[in-house]
């Protein structure tokens, strides 16, 4: 089944908006899901030690790196196709931004088992266990980084659409 340009549009904004929304959701999982215990802080839930320790799940997953590069793919060449390319790259950024601060975070909290002993009266997140899930959230924004870079290198929808003017010789005698 061919689709149309129209609809190409459509379901090219529709898989950019549910990536949109994902990533909403993890910043606001992250930021201001704090919980009824007063213990509970950014860096805890970026850290994700049982409070509300959805953001990162919700973040490094495959939808919100997957669905801007099947958008960008879907896209036509059409004006709207070209804006959808552009908000794409506007996506891959905001989740890149997000996901190295919440990467950063959770390390921050990781690394820190002095805090975690004296505030928690136990380490939950030990040196190994955050380098690990810093390597593996680097393997995310990677992809992310590879996904922004993939539809910028996609230079044929960024040419206008106007031929480019064509070089006379001069008339000959």
């Amino acid at each position: 089944m061919k689709l149309g340009s129209r609809q190409r549009s459509v379901l090219a904004g529709l898989l950019l908006a549910l990536a949109v929304i994902v990533i909403a959701v993890a910043l606001s999982q992250w930021l201001f899901g704090v919980g009824l215990d007063p213990r509970d802080d950014t860096l805890r839930r970026a850290a994700g030690i049982g409070y509300n320790d959805e953001a990162r799940g919700t973040l490094f997953s495959i939808l919100p790196v997957a669905l801007p590069a099947l958008a960008a793919f879907l896209a036509p060449d059409t004006r709207p196709g070209r804006v959808t390319v552009r908000l794409t790259r506007l996506v891959y950024v905001a989740y890149l931004v997000i996901g190295v601060l919440l990467a950063l975070s959770a390390a921050r909290y990781g690394f820190d088992d002095a805090r975690q002993l004296v505030e928690e009266g136990q380490v939950f997140i030990d040196t190994r266990a955050a380098v690990e899930r810093l390597l593996l959230d680097a393997v995310w924004l990677t992809l992310a980084g590879i996904g922004l870079v993939a539809v910028r290198w996609n230079g044929t929808r960024e040419r206008s659409s106007t031929p480019k003017p064509v070089k006379l010789s001069p008339p000959q005698a």
